[in-house]
């Protein structure tokens, strides 16, 4: 765990023309190009601000049972994506709609309705609309193939919470 601990070590570079982050430990490039971005973080400190979003992020992740490696790359995407990247106009046209009155927050695991169900976690939502990266891969209604890692936004009726499963309840014996 303690390489997935945020550190002073930290700092955000280009690796060729993707975006990485080196923690002194290992060195992770995201899935951004950096004409993706709204800046070039070259040689940026992981800031306190970026650190309090990867753990809100690590959380939920951690929460789908998932390995500490998978957990530490996707939520450094989604620091990179929520601090980095430069926003785009919604798809909500790719998907199904499924709730008028769901406004989920930064950091909530979500599903989203394409073909199936594509899990996602929130980045940025504004009154109607969320900004995703995509943790499934998926197909959208209009058959265009959506890969896990990839940042979208949505109107936010085209979301509904995750529910997590729950292991069944066992009788109690005697």
């Amino acid at each position: 765990m303690s390489a997935y601990i945020p550190s002073a070590l930290w700092h955000w570079q280009s690796q060729g023309d993707v975006l990485a982050l080196d923690t002194g430990v290992v060195r992770h490039c995201t899935g951004f190009t950096l004409s993706q971005l709204y800046a070039s973080p070259q040689q940026q400190p992981f800031t306190l601000e970026q650190a309090e979003a990867y753990w809100l992020y690590w959380h939920q992740l951690e929460s789908l049972g998932w390995p500490q490696e998978h957990c530490f790359a996707a939520a450094i995407d989604a620091v990179a994506g929520q601090f980095f990247l430069r926003l785009a106009a919604h798809k909500s046209w790719w998907f199904q709609p499924l709730s008028q009155q769901y406004h989920p927050k930064t950091g909530s695991l979500v599903q989203l309705a394409a073909q199936g169900m594509v899990l996602a976690l929130v980045l940025n939502q504004t009154a109607n609309c969320a900004q995703l990266l995509l943790l499934q891969h998926g197909i959208t209604l209009q058959a265009k193939t959506l890969s896990a890692g990839q940042v979208l936004t949505v109107l936010c009726d085209r979301l509904q919470p995750h529910q997590q499963q729950r292991p069944p309840k066992l009788a109690k014996s005697a």
